[in-house]
């Protein structure tokens, strides 16, 4: 019995057809095209192709957004936590299946698995070897000279339950940054390095998979990797959709906030009539009733500054018994000669 396409794997063929990457001819050099030529071969190269290069970052609108901010967050949250300057990087978001995602692993380090609720599905974030032992060096008290190392063998049932702090320190970090979309609830449930047991869902689902490079001191000591099926997130779909609208509408409130906060702040104003440059001997020198002459022409406007900046023009006077100035118009470069003291 020939399988069933799903409703994706019809889009995709068709969109392959509409493209020109698979052909309809039922002949090609001189051979009759078998069926399963067609659907085994072109298919699923198209699928494995046009998945990893864009389906990855267009199957969960915006997620790039979450991973971005998540990445921000771990980077701190390690750094906090091992008192050693870390940082994260995040790579593409590829998709593939589930088995192949865990064949990637080769193996080697260990698995956090994790529950999302109210969500049907979990995700998986694994440490590599070398992020795996470094992370171990540290926590047991490695002096900031050695240098890491991915030991040949498998990590211990002792290794894996110090691992746990950091991996539980995801939880947070994670739900942190889902929270524009949705506030979900982020367990660590168990940590392995067998990896045939673990299984979050069937071998053949859709899964998202990405990759973030961990350097410490700017030396990469390792990856890390975020396993998530297509089935966990997408029942968030339309809201992940919607995030970029909301993170736009932040930045206008926060644009609009300083801007009407601007308008609050205080400034220094000076009204000048006159500017002289002495030395400093000369002015140690002033006494008591020594006159110094300024460079001011009563007929010439007072010079208005703002915060040292000369703006505005004016015309010195008295109101109320007090000493102001009549604002006549806007400073102008080619009055630069008018400055002036208090």
């Amino acid at each position: 019995m020939e399988p069933i396409l799903t409703r994706e794997e019809i889009a995709d063929l068709l969109a392959a057809i509409k493209a020109g990457r698979v052909s309809t001819e039922l002949v090609e050099n001189g051979q009759p095209r078998t069926r399963h030529t067609l659907a085994s071969t072109e298919i699923d190269l198209f699928r494995t192709y046009e998945r990893s290069r864009i389906s990855g970052e267009m199957r969960i609108p915006n997620l790039d957004i979450i991973l971005d901010s998540f990445t921000r967050k771990f980077s701190t949250s390690l750094t906090n936590t091992m008192q050693r300057n870390f940082s994260v990087e995040r790579e593409e978001i590829a998709t593939t299946d589930f088995q192949q995602s865990l064949l990637d692993l080769k193996s080697q380090g260990a698995v956090g698995i994790y529950s999302v609720a109210p969500l049907k599905h979990g995700c998986l974030f694994h440490f590599d070897t070398l992020m795996a032992f470094t992370m171990l060096e540290i926590m047991l008290g490695s002096s900031q000279s050695s240098e890491s190392l991915a030991l040949d063998r498998n990590l211990t049932t002792i290794e894996i339950a110090i691992l746990k702090t950091i991996m539980t320190d995801i939880c947070n970090e994670l739900h942190n940054a889902l929270r524009p979309v949705a506030d979900l609830e982020i367990h660590l449930s168990k940590v392995e390095n067998n990896f045939r047991l673990v299984s979050i869902v069937e071998p053949e689902t859709e899964v998202l998979v990405t990759r973030f490079n961990i350097r410490l001191a700017g030396e990469l000591c390792g990856q890390m990797r975020f396993i998530v099926p297509y089935l966990t997130l997408e029942p968030l779909r339309e809201k992940f959709k919607a995030l970029a609208t909301i993170a736009q509408a932040a930045a206008n409130t926060w644009v609009d906030t300083l801007a009407h906060e601007t308008l609050e702040m205080e400034s220094r104003v000076i009204a000048s009539s006159g500017q002289i440059n002495m030395t400093i001997r000369a002015i140690l020198d002033l006494q008591p009733g020594d006159i110094v002459d300024l460079p001011y022409n009563p007929d010439q406007p007072l010079t208005v500054m703002v915060e040292d900046q000369p703006l505005f023009l004016a015309i010195a006077g008295e109101r109320n018994g007090k000493k102001a100035f009549h604002v006549t118009g806007r400073y102008s470069n080619r009055l630069g000669g008018i400055h002036g003291g208090n």
